[in-house]
């Protein structure tokens, strides 16, 4: 008795572009990224001085995250797009040297 194959088929098989919800997971993961390396780096030592109450004062880190989001998200879109608008193979109109 022959194992089937379980690995699921590729997504991207035939396409340069990724989907864009997968752009807009890139921005997640940048944003996620951007908080916690603020906070630590901008809250820090307010942790270590008054414990989970500085929870509150992360409007600062919040802030860059939502800016990294943004940004992120954006840069993936647009480089998304750009190359989704070329051919996968383009067409050639003259001679090609091999």
């Amino acid at each position: 008795m022959e194992k089937q194959s379980t690995r699921r088929p590729d997504r991207h098989a035939g396409r340069k572009s990724v989907p864009y919800r997968d752009a807009v997971r890139f921005g997640l993961i940048a944003a996620l990224v951007t908080f916690v390396v603020s906070s630590v780096v901008t809250q820090g030592s307010r942790f270590s001085q008054e414990g989970f109450a500085a929870i509150a004062h992360l409007g600062l880190p919040a802030l860059f995250a939502g800016v990294a989001f943004v940004a992120a998200t954006a840069v993936a879109l647009l480089l998304n797009w750009v190359v989704s608008r070329k051919d996968a193979e383009p067409t050639v109109d003259g001679p090609v040297l091999d």
